[in-house]
């Protein structure tokens, strides 16, 4: 069962597999020209350093993230320095001298909305069937009406179970609705041997976009 002590467990041990360093490519490739000053959310969003690459890009970003050691080595690792103030069950760390916040706890306490964009790279890949629909609705809930998303999926073969999970196009396109587009796809196992031994003949990675 994949439950928030699960991942508090994961950043505990230093499993976290999911989480990469640098800023990712295709968040660099396909992201869309927003006006300066969007606000973009970013759910479930780990110590990655794509909310620094859209901070720099003028936007103002807002993480939320369960774990409190995620949110320390995200800080720490950037040497970024920061006020903290409660805000119900949650924390609020905010960034001086980037427009950037991170809200720490539990993702769907989190309720602000009217959110210019959202940019998921690991989050809806790391929710069970039982709850990925919940979260999009409660995704969708804290955008805009004319909101940009950027999403990247995986669709993979094999015994694997996640997280991440393996959701396919029927699925994706259900669950955020007919204006989402798949805009680029990558076979993982054709060009990394590493999933061929993990017995993959298939490992897609795919970018997804609902463009306001």
């Amino acid at each position: 069962m994949i439950t928030n002590e699960f991942w508090l467990d994961r950043w505990k041990t230093g499993r976290i597999g999911f989480h990469q360093e640098g800023v990712n490519p295709k968040l660099i490739e396909f992201w869309p020209i927003l006006p300066k000053g969007s606000s973009v959310l970013v759910p479930l969003c780990g110590k990655s350093n794509d909310m620094i690459w859209l901070a720099e890009q003028g936007y103002q970003v807002t993480g939320v993230e369960l774990s409190s050691l995620a949110v320390i080595q995200f800080l720490g690792d950037n040497d970024l320095s920061y006020d903290t103030h409660q805000q119900g069950e949650l924390k609020i760390h905010t960034v001086n001298g980037l427009p950037l916040r991170i809200v720490e706890g539990d993702y769907f306490l989190f309720t602000e909305s009217e959110f210019d964009a959202c940019y998921d790279r690991a989050a809806m890949i790391a929710m069970p069937d039982s709850r990925r629909a919940e979260y999009v609705t409660h995704t969708l809930g804290r955008m805009s009406s004319t909101a940009s998303l950027l999403l990247i999926s995986l669709q993979y073969d094999g015994d694997t179970q996640g997280p991440p999970f393996s959701v396919d196009e029927e699925s994706i396109t259900v669950l955020w609705g007919n204006k989402i587009q798949r805009i680029a796809s990558e076979n993982l196992a054709q060009t990394n041997p590493l999933y061929k031994e993990q017995g993959h003949n298939v490992f897609e990675e795919s970018v997804w976009r609902i463009q306001a």
